[in-house]
């Protein structure tokens, strides 16, 4: 590709019009177009300033590296507030939930979607959950056969494997030290939420 091509092909890639790059270095529309045909050569401080525009390097568009775009600024990463619990078990139970503090969790999207986080005490959901880490549970969606969920069963709370065997629902431990719950149909039980991050140190 001819440095003329270069531009074009980072131009349309931006839609950006002529003119609008025109603009921003300080040329006619017409000239950025010979720019691009090849009809006229690229003063060096133009290639500087083109290469701004288009957030590209001007070895880029010289041809002498591989594309690669040229940040703005460092990406802003997103936190929300949400309340941490303790806490929940991975064990035998547990019937705490008291509140700790708010805590600042990246990468969570609100959408209407309420979050919270708790401690898991015990080692039933060993390897993937360990004692004392915290998990974030999302509220109010449908823990589907096979999620991670945090669950209410006859006055402890738990974090377990949802599991439906011939009809049968199962919390089901990853460590096979401990027996999986069959929940039957006159347990209090309740569904708390489905688990989306694990937290090994906070």
């Amino acid at each position: 590709m001819t440095i003329g091509e270069r531009i074009k092909e980072k131009r349309l890639l931006k839609n950006y019009t002529l003119e609008k790059l025109a603009i921003e270095i300080g040329v006619t529309k017409s000239t950025v177009l010979k720019y691009e045909n090849g009809t006229i050569a690229i003063p060096s401080d133009k290639i500087e300033k083109i290469a701004e525009a288009l957030k590209v390097s001007p070895a880029y568009l010289m041809g002498w590296e591989i594309p690669e775009e040229i940040p703005n600024s460092i990406p802003e990463v997103e936190f929300m507030s949400i309340p941490l619990y303790a806490s929940v078990s991975a064990g035998y139970g547990s019937c705490q939930s008291e509140f700790i503090k708010m805590i600042a969790i990246p990468g969570l999207k609100p959408n209407g979607t309420t979050y919270f986080a708790v401690k898991v005490k015990g080692d039933s959901m060993e390897p993937k959950i360990p004692d004392n880490s915290t998990v974030i549970i999302k509220k109010d969606v449908v823990i589907e056969n096979g999620d991670i969920g945090a669950f209410y069963y006859n006055g402890e709370s738990y974090v377990k494997q949802k599991r439906i065997n011939n009809g049968k629902l199962i919390l089901h431990s990853f460590n096979l030290a401990y027996e999986s719950i069959l929940v039957q149909p006159y347990d209090d039980f309740k569904e708390y939420g489905k688990v989306v991050k694990v937290l090994i140190d906070l």
